[in-house]
């Protein structure tokens, strides 16, 4: 068969360097398209693959340096949010996941509905890189309701290797379950697996509402693994890649460094480009 990667004629389809990208689409699921354009745009040779089809062919998963969880309401969110998703994953593609962080050294990013599914399937925070089983979980905002909203994180000093650490990004969130709660397991006061943590303007941890918009716990907006290439969040680096996205680019001009999800999509291509 062909290359899955035989992309409709994109620039960075040309470019033999540039690492392969998987974007996985639900059914539900809304944030795809953006997700792989913005993947594009940092120099990934980025697809669309459905669930269906990620479950007939596993291995193309192998083919890939980047595999990404978009956001949106994947199964209508029915039961929870992405848990239908989260256990189709964790049975049908667990041992091909593993192998692909584990043994071949892909990146995986989650991303709002993508992270929930991440954690309900095991992929973080994942302390036990051997295994696939839940230790966190994200569930119905404090608020109460759906919150949408520009928020501000500070990159914590994680073993993520596409943050900048200690940088301030700026992105949108969109959920009704995003407060991270978690198991004994896991530590959110003494561990080094937080990457993002929601801050204040004057850059101290948001404790409460609606600096932090769902009261996570610890301020908690994304989490890695302990290999550092697996990264969830659940503001939208993918509402935030294109100046036009930024709320004040109608008063001033918007340069693409302020753009939170533009410096995080451009990390994550150089680091898989460079793995």
């Amino acid at each position: 068969m062909s290359s899955p990667f035989d992309t409709e004629g994109l620039s960075a389809a040309h470019d033999r360097s540039a690492p392969k990208a998987i974007v996985i689409k639900a059914p539900g699921t809304n944030c795809e398209i953006e997700s792989r354009d913005a993947l594009m745009r940092a120099g990934a040779d980025a697809i669309i693959m459905t669930t269906h089809e990620i479950y007939k062919l596993p291995e193309l998963l192998l083919r890939a340096r980047i595999l990404l969880f978009a956001g949106g309401f994947a199964h209508g969110d029915d039961i929870a949010s992405a848990r239908i998703m989260a256990n189709q994953f964790r049975l049908r593609l667990g041992d091909t996941l593993l192998r692909f962080v584990n043994e071949e050294g892909g990146f995986a990013l989650g991303i709002c509905n993508g992270f929930q599914a991440m954690v309900k399937l095991g992929l973080l925070p994942r302390k036990d890189t051997t295994l696939l089983q839940q230790e966190v979980s994200l569930v119905h905002n404090d608020s109460g309701h759906y919150e949408c909203r520009w928020v501000r994180m500070k990159v914590e000093d994680s073993p993520c290797v596409f943050l900048p650490k200690g940088a301030t990004l700026e992105m949108p969130i969109g959920h009704g379950e995003g407060k991270l709660v978690v198991g004994e397991s896991f530590d959110a006061d003494h561990t080094d697996l937080v990457a993002l943590r929601y801050i204040n303007e004057d850059g101290s941890a948001a404790t409460t509402y609606p600096a932090n918009p769902n009261g996570s716990l610890s301020s908690i907006a994304g989490i890695t693994d302990p290999t550092g290439r697996v990264l969830g969040l659940m503001p939208h680096p993918d509402r935030s890649y294109l100046p036009y996205q930024h709320p004040e680019h109608h008063r001033r001009e918007i340069a693409e460094h302020e753009m939170g999800g533009a410096t995080l999509f451009h990390h994550l291509v150089e680091a898989a480009r460079n793995s």
